[in-house]
């Protein structure tokens, strides 16, 4: 027994001496983890466009035309109630197509003109602008008769005469394109065509004038150049059908112009623009016909 147990310590002490020489066998360090590969670095965000002053509520444009007239004709037809010994006549006095440039001696002359767009929202805006045009002029000796408001000037005599002629119009506008340097829209309009004559000599004078409500569609668009310089474009035509017995009236307005922003409030601007019209009133007769283009400078503010 004594043997026995002697065994059972030797194995004991045998195992616990294993294990500890197993327990303190070298130990083998863990592999660092591989370093993550490097990422290349972002590309900095492009730039956006910003066109100046473009972000508005109100554009207010404000600035002079030079008029250069190549045609100025008008004509006023009226008919004249004369009584003698108690007995009335009614005359039909045929007016002559006066062409107020080559006979009256018009001349070129700087007018106002003054121009509102409001941005409703987004792309809808709504338009209105004015443009007066206004002629004196003397000639000193005509030189052949004409007929106007029923009255007769004679050859030779000095005239005084004046021709009015001032276009308003309200647009709706709808830009259908657009993008950070440039929009297009179409434009619907209604124009009122107002022309008024006069004719004076030392013993006579007389005034017509007519006011024609036309209907309009057109297009317009701008493009910026730089966040600074835009080109704007603007083509109306605007039409009340009519044959020649009825009241008539056609008018093309076009122009165009570079606008340059000096601040987001306020700019300049230098273009040239066309107008062309004519027209007929059907009672009494009156007709007439201007085609008006010239340079303008301006002015911008943009609220």
């Amino acid at each position: 027994m004594k043997q026995l147990a002697n065994m059972t310590k030797t194995t004991l002490y045998s195992v616990l001496a294993l294990g500890l020489v197993c327990g303190s066998g070298p130990a083998f360090a863990q592999a660092p983890p591989a370093p993550a590969p490097a990422q290349a670095p972002a590309e900095p965000p492009a730039p956006t466009f910003t066109a100046l002053g473009e972000n508005y509520h109100v554009e207010f444009q404000a600035g002079a035309m030079m008029t250069v007239p190549s045609t100025a004709m008008f004509a006023d037809t009226e008919d004249v109630t004369t009584t003698t010994n108690g007995t009335s006549t009614t005359t039909t006095v045929t007016g002559t197509n006066l062409d107020f440039k080559s006979l009256l001696g018009l001349q070129n002359t700087t007018v106002p003109e003054v121009h509102v767009t409001i941005r409703l929202v987004g792309k809808h805006k709504v338009r209105g602008e004015f443009i007066p045009l206004y002629y004196k002029q003397t000639v000193s000796s005509l030189a052949s008769n004409f007929n106007f408001n029923g009255q007769t000037y004679l050859a030779g005599q000095t005239v005084e005469s004046t021709l009015r002629w001032s276009m308003w119009n309200f647009a709706y506008e709808f830009d259908p394109i657009v993008t950070d340097r440039s929009y297009v829209g179409v434009v619907v309009a209604v124009s009122s065509l107002n022309v008024g004559g006069a004719t004076a000599n030392t013993a006579q004078s007389g005034t017509a004038s007519v006011s024609i409500l036309m209907p309009g569609l057109g297009g317009t668009g701008r493009y910026y150049v730089s966040s600074k310089l835009s080109i704007t474009g603007d083509l109306l035509v605007f039409d009340l059908p009519g044959g020649s017995a009825s009241t008539h009236g056609r008018m093309i307005e076009a122009g165009g112009y570079a606008m340059y922003s000096v601040t987001k409030h306020i700019g300049v601007q230098a273009g040239f623009r066309l107008l062309d019209e004519t027209h007929g009133w059907s009672s009494p007769v009156n007709t007439g016909q201007m085609t008006v283009g010239g340079p303008f400078i301006g002015g911008t503010a943009h609220f």
